[in-house]
Formats: C-alpha cells, structure tokens, sequence
C-alpha cells in the first residue's frame, strides 16, 4: 500500500516550486507534485515529490484525492482517465489551452457580447468582405498564447493593406488578388480567427492592459486573487512586449476597475462547468480611447510569475495558496458528502 495524499498539483514537468516550499511552513497541509511521466497505472500509484512543511520529499504515493491541472496544454487523455478513477469533480483546471472561438461564442451566449471585440470564423469565401467591414482587423491563432502568430490588418483602399506582427515593422501588400490568398495561407481559416481591431488608451508614448486574476477560494467561492498591467511602448502591437509591469489602481480609475472586476466575475461564472471545470483563469482587458472596456483574452493557464513585479507580498500569498484553499473545501465537500 501506497500513502495517499489528499491534495497535488499536475505539473508539465516535475520539479520543486519553490513559492510553496516556504508558504508549506504557513499552510500546514502535505502536497504532492508529479506530472504525467510519474504516473503508473498498472501499480496505480505515482512517482511525485512530497512537500511537507517545507521539507521535499521523492517517492511514490497512491492516486491523490484532488489534483489542481497546472499542464499546458492539457493532457486531455490523461486527465480523463485520472477523472474515471477519482471521479472528475476531483480535478479542477481539466483545461488550461483555451480556444479563443470556443471562449468568445461562450461568453457571447452568456450576456457578454457587449464587452467582446467582434470576432469572426472566417472562411475562403467571406474573408473579404470581413475585411472591408472592419478595415483594421487582428488575426489570431485559435490556439495561441503570449501573443504568438498574431497579425494586424489595415486595409487602406481596396487593393492596398498593411500587415504586421509583434514589433514588427509594417508591410504593405498591393493587389486584394494577391494579398487574400496570401493572408489565408498565411493564417488559415481551420486554426485562425478575425477579431476587429480597438484603438487603446495610451499612458504618454505607452499602452497598457489590465489583467485580472480570478480564483476560487477555501469558501468555494469565485473572488479576485491579483491585478496587474502590463505597459508597453505605444508602438508594439501587443502588451506581450512589455516593460513595467504596474498596478492598475494607479492610472484606472476606480469605477472602471470596478466594473473590470464585476466582468470577471462574470466570465469565470461563464466558462466554469459549461467550458470546463475551473479553480482559476485570468481575463486580460483592453481600454479603448474612450474609456471603454473590451475582454482580450482569458487565459486558462494565468502566468502567476508577472505578479512579482508588483512586490507585494499579501498578493503573492493570495494567489498561491488560493487554490489549495479551494482544494480544501472540495475535500470538505466530498466528505460531507460521504458521511450516511
């Protein structure tokens, strides 16, 4: 017999997270680490390291009772099999690479249409005509992340649009025979989106986004874990390419952050269970010259590291041991649950 331990991270490739190691001391509560390799199922075990009160421990332990996913991509196969064996309410974060269709007709579904840029499946055949009604338009990978493959658009007459990507400098393409189907090969209709393209609010010479880090907590209730921005040069296409990372509550008004943190809210109660099962997901914002808000993105997989750059260290508490906090109510849950 194997030790079982009740709470475990799934991680793309085992190794000692150091954040934990210290806030173990605080949080008096053994946590396993294993990934995908350290899986046995024949002997129905894993091959993991323990963490316990600040101590690693290597070893093998039997199937842990609630695993928080933090793989990207998210090994589907795997994570179906583990929820056919522990019961899939016990994994939370079953998906971490979203689809950025799949999220944007959710969200639209949900109410939310009104704060989502118009974003667009095209095809062969309308990719023209999506064009000439949004003559500024971003294409993006479906599947992409941390600003990967994305493309801007502007057409300037009908024969005539400048592309570019990233930092890169703008490229004009002559001739709508040419350029459509060097775009569609270029970004193909089966993994690729169009999502029309909003002029943001600069600080100066900069422009920024504001993510939101939403959570659920050891009350199994939804709550903002962070905030941040990321500020970048004006002349980059993406916040990706940042060079401060800032708090929000220093340059957003305050009703606005707000109102950012009630959208969030209300996209985590969206996509968790309809989408997937969630414990977390971070929404990235855009602030247009207006002041309105428009949704970006939403990350399945938030990247916690940005969130140092704000050197607080209440928040790096928060949004660290938030989902062991929630692992342990699903715990609770699940024995009351049990108990005849």
């Amino acid at each position: 017999m194997y030790r079982r331990v009740s709470q475990a991270i799934l991680l793309n490739k085992l190794h000692r997270v150091r954040v934990y190691g210290s806030l173990s001391r605080e949080y008096p509560v053994d946590l396993l680490f294993f990934d995908p390799g350290g899986i046995d199922w024949a002997r129905e075990r894993v091959g993991g390291l323990l963490l316990k009160r600040g101590r690693w421990q290597q070893g093998y332990f039997a199937f842990p009772k609630i695993i928080y996913n933090r793989c990207f991509p998210e090994p589907q196969d795997l994570l179906l099999r583990l929820g056919q064996i522990l019961g899939s309410e016990h994994i939370f974060n079953d998906r971490t690479h979203f689809d950025k269709w799949d999220v944007y007709q959710s969200l639209e579904e949900q109410g939310l249409g009104e704060y989502l840029p118009r974003t667009y499946k095209y095809t062969d055949d309308d990719f023209g005509e999506i064009l000439t009604r949004h003559p500024s338009l971003i294409l993006k990978p479906r599947l992409s992340h941390g600003g990967a493959g994305v493309l801007k658009l502007t057409l300037l007459t009908p024969s005539v649009i400048i592309i570019r990507s990233g930092v890169g400098i703008p490229v004009p393409l002559i001739g709508a025979d040419l350029f459509i189907p060097l775009l569609l090969a270029t970004a193909p209709p089966e993994t690729f989106i169009a999502q029309e393209y909003i002029e943001s609010a600069v600080l100066g010479d900069d422009r920024f986004d504001v993510r939101i880090l939403m959570q659920k907590n050891g009350g199994g209730n939804w709550e903002v874990g962070g905030e941040l921005s990321r500020i970048g040069l004006a002349s980059n296409l993406l916040t990706n390419h940042y060079h401060t990372i800032a708090a929000p509550a220093d340059f957003v008004p305050s009703p606005l952050l707000a109102r950012l943190r009630v959208i969030s809210q209300a996209v985590a109660e969206s996509l968790d269970g309809s989408y997937a099962i969630l414990g977390e997901l971070g929404v990235d914002f855009l602030i247009d010259v207006e002041g309105n808000p428009w949704i970006l993105e939403v990350n399945g997989k938030p990247d916690k590291s940005l969130f140092w750059g704000l050197a607080d260290k209440a928040l790096l508490r928060r949004i660290y041991l938030n989902p062991l906090a929630y692992q342990g109510h699903l715990l609770s849950t699940l024995q009351a649950r049990q108990v005849p």
